[in-house]
């Protein structure tokens, strides 16, 4: 929502654009939802009335059917040669002959009362103790694996506790060799002996349970809705799938609210989980109820599809209407815009650019005045470089002056010393090499030397201080050949080489070697890093923080001079990013790392 506020809020043409497809999308919201109301009003009624329609016939027609159960259980209790067997088989006085044929003759009565009507599958004659007779594919050795006296409904049947009972959709238990039987709804009657009136077992009806599936199924609800049947108890008796989607509705308060009232409507809606439904019922001649449930959006599906069309034409026209307002928008936004890309230049510091807006309107004047801005920033921003660079040099020339005296201290004392002790031919010596370090000094002009300049001027300083400490004073340096000539700040290295020698090597008797490493880094592109490292005897951990702070604070006297002067000598040439890291063991020596950052891929020099 920011994101969209903030483009309505920028661009002129998006103003223009929105404004013209925002009165387009009102006409057309109001006008599909007035034809919405109305057509689903309409539509709706004609599908109710259908779907209410079809939900009588497929319940008197399911009547019918669970009828001619009942009624063929009762053809079967009161027939006479049937009730004969019983009680023949009752006396017990029979051969074995006699038992088979008596068999026989049940099971071929059984079979032929089966064939009478199509909607039945199966009817059994089911006891405890004695002979069990069925029809079709009737499977006895099952009937003995069932264990009838430890079900319900069999129990129920045969203690006279109910005079007859419907058993809900389900695969036939006794017939068929295998586990796949057929899909039957079950009617049971007690069985009796008529002569004696005691029941003996239970009279099972199975009605053809694809027969009911089909009834039912030949009800449309929408897409995804079905019907189911349920008993007075509400009792789930068929439904077309094993998932159980209708005890959703048997499990709402309102559907419980209304079974309790006595106030079930033919029609009626059901919010359940946040989802509306339309549901449908009609009563059954067995106190049964069929009822259809299916999410009320679907009964008007035809409408919304409508209603889409609708809006899918509508979005042609908006698309139409975009690609008209955009164009009329462009012939007063494109000086604007051109106006802003010569802005966007600007910020990238590019003065050089300005604007080729030639109309005479406001927006060519604004242009004019642009173009007299750039080329005044342009100005300033020159004399500002002038002055920076100048007060460079101005700062680099006072950390020379401050380290200059420093370094001809140490180096006149060094002969000073040699004098004193008479050694003329090394006073003499020095002073000579002190002239040519001197002179080599003075050939350059300008704060900047090559590298190899700098290792020449390195050389001549380390072969005064031979004369001092003698032959046991090294300088081993390795540079790469490609970095020789790179530029780098006068007097660089030198004061770090001067300290690893006053404060690292000289406490030691034996001397010790100075190591000088030049190389580009190998983690950082455009980065040069020098390492210099000694073997004296290492700097006091008290001492390190002090060493590198401003020149303008308290530091360690001379030793924190040099330091300094590298430090900011690299900061202020090449950045925040360059700079001197300190690390040193008490009695191993010192490493001292200068990391030089090259701006835009070459060394920046003033």
């Amino acid at each position: 929502m920011n994101r969209l506020t903030r483009l309505f809020s920028r661009h002129l043409s998006t103003k223009l654009v929105l404004t013209m497809l925002l009165m387009i999308v009102l006409s057309i919201a109001v006008t599909s939802y007035l034809y919405y109301q109305d057509s689903t009003r309409i539509i709706a009624g004609n599908v109710r009335e259908s779907t209410q329609q079809s939900a009588k016939q497929s319940a008197d027609y399911l009547s019918l059917i669970l009828t001619v159960g009942s009624d063929m259980s009762q053809q079967v209790f009161r027939d006479a040669t049937i009730q004969k067997v019983i009680q023949e088989e009752a006396s017990g006085n029979l051969t074995v002959d006699q038992k088979y044929e008596m068999n026989a003759t049940v099971d071929q009565i059984l079979n032929n009362l089966m064939y009478t009507n199509s909607f039945i599958r199966n009817i059994y004659l089911l006891k405890e103790q004695g002979n069990n007779w069925g029809s079709g594919l009737f499977n006895t050795s099952k009937v003995r694996r069932y264990t009838l006296n430890e079900h319900e409904w069999y129990t129920s049947v045969v203690n006279n506790q109910a005079d007859e009972l419907w058993l809900p959709l389900q695969l036939d238990p006794f017939s068929g060799g295998g586990e796949n039987t057929e899909l039957v709804l079950t009617y049971v009657k007690p069985l009796r002996n008529l002569r004696t009136m005691e029941t003996i077992g239970a009279i099972v009806i199975n009605l053809d349970g694809n027969v009911i599936l089909q009834a039912i199924d030949r009800i449309r609800l929408g897409r995804t809705g079905k019907f189911f049947i349920i008993n007075n108890k509400d009792q789930m008796m068929i439904d077309p799938g094993p998932e159980q989607w209708s005890q959703q509705i048997l499990d709402s308060a309102q559907w419980q609210q209304m079974r309790q009232m006595n106030r079930m409507e033919p029609e009626f809606e059901l919010d359940i989980d946040g989802t509306r439904y339309y549901v449908v019922t009609r009563l059954m001649k067995q106190d049964w109820m069929i009822v259809g449930g299916v999410p009320a959006a679907e009964v008007i599906g035809d409408i919304q599809k409508i209603q889409h069309k609708i809006w899918m034409y509508a979005v042609i026209l908006l698309l139409f209407a975009s690609v008209i307002s955009w164009l009329f928008s462009r012939r007063i936004t494109s000086p604007l815009k051109q106006l802003m890309k010569q802005m966007a230049q600007l910020e990238k510091s590019n003065f050089t650019v300005l604007t080729k807006v030639t109309s005479r309107d406001e927006v060519g004047q604004l242009s004019n005045k642009f173009n007299s801005m750039v080329k005044q920033i342009e100005r300033l921003i020159q004399q500002v470089n002038m002055v920076e660079s100048k007060k460079r040099e101005a700062e680099m020339r006072a950390l020379r002056h401050q380290i200059n005296p420093h370094f001809l201290y140490n180096t006149l004392s060094t002969i000073r010393w040699m004098v004193k002790f008479k050694q003329y031919e090394g006073a003499y010596n020095g002073i000579a090499a002190l002239v040519q370090l001197m002179e080599a000094g003075m050939e350059k002009k300008g704060p900047f030397i090559s590298i190899e300049d700098e290792l020449d001027l390195l050389d001549k300083y380390m072969t005064i201080q031979k004369f001092r400490y003698g032959p046991n004073l090294k300088l081993q340096i390795t540079c790469d050949d490609s970095l020789k000539a790179v530029q780098i700040p006068r007097m660089l290295l030198q004061p770090i080489v001067e300290n690893a020698v006053f404060h690292g090597i000289a406490p030691k008797e034996d001397g010790g070697a100075i190591r000088i490493s030049i190389a580009a880094s190998t983690i950082r592109e455009q980065t040069i890093l020098i390492t210099i490292e000694d073997d004296g005897v290492g700097i006091p951990e008290g001492r390190l923080a002090s060493l590198l702070k401003p020149s303008d604070q308290p530091n360690s006297g001379m030793f924190g001079i040099g330091l300094n002067h590298v430090h900011e000598t690299l900061q202020l040439y090449y950045g925040p990013e360059s700079g001197v890291t300190i690390s040193s063991k008490p009695g191993q020596g010192s490493a001292i790392r200068l990391q030089l950052f090259m701006k835009g891929g070459r060394i920046h020099a003033v």
